[in-house]
């Protein structure tokens, strides 16, 4: 995966608190280059890009974002951490499960069929302002049509990183079949909680 060093560099100080002199004097450069990274004007060379890595994956530093991340990439159930753009989502963490049942090891999600209802939820969640802040969550069930009707609880969260790039964490949890789980999953839309409590 190729690193983007202007948003890795600016996230990294402004999550650090630092000012650009404070994070040049920790990677061993001057004010200035850490001003041409952060605008994407330079690529760090091997040893200044080892020294973020080092500062970036350093324990002490790391930002809660990244162990989000870490936590999708590691659950033994399955979950996904969607970035969302101009192009439609893409994933940026995965969960075993959620890899290898759901995506079918795909890294976009049009490109998995048994996400068909994921995508259809993030489309009414979308229009509904999931991205603006407004929404604190959703929740739907879906059946699972792929693998003999199995049904979920997902969870839709969006949230955003440090640098404020949109983000939406999705938890599945397997549901019995039941007359009432079959009735949510005929639902049309996700069920939304706002801020405001409506």
């Amino acid at each position: 995966m190729e690193i983007d060093w202007a948003k890795t560099v600016r996230s990294l100080r402004l999550r650090l608190r630092l000012k650009q002199g404070a994070m040049a004097e920790l990677i061993g450069v001057s004010q200035t280059y850490v001003s041409r990274l952060e605008a994407g004007l330079v690529l760090p060379p091997a040893p200044v890009a080892e020294a973020i890595m080092r500062l970036a994956e350093d324990p002490r530093t790391r930002s809660l974002f990244d162990d989000l991340r870490a936590t999708v990439d590691h659950s033994p159930f399955p979950c996904l951490l969607l970035q969302t753009g101009p192009d439609g989502p893409s994933v940026e963490a995965a969960s075993a499960d959620m890899a290898r049942d759901f995506l079918a090891n795909n890294r976009q999600i049009h490109d998995a069929p048994a996400l068909d209802r994921l995508i259809s939820d993030l489309d009414a969640l979308t229009r509904q302002g999931l991205l603006e802040g407004n929404i604190l969550g959703a929740s739907a069930v879906w059946v699972d049509r792929h693998r003999s009707d199995r049904f979920w609880q997902v969870r839709y969260t969006p949230i955003r990183d440090e640098t404020g790039a949109s983000f939406i964490h999705i938890t599945l949890a397997g549901l019995a079949d039941s007359p009432a789980a079959r009735a949510a999953a005929n639902d049309a839309a996700p069920r939304i909680e706002r801020f405001n409590g409506s």
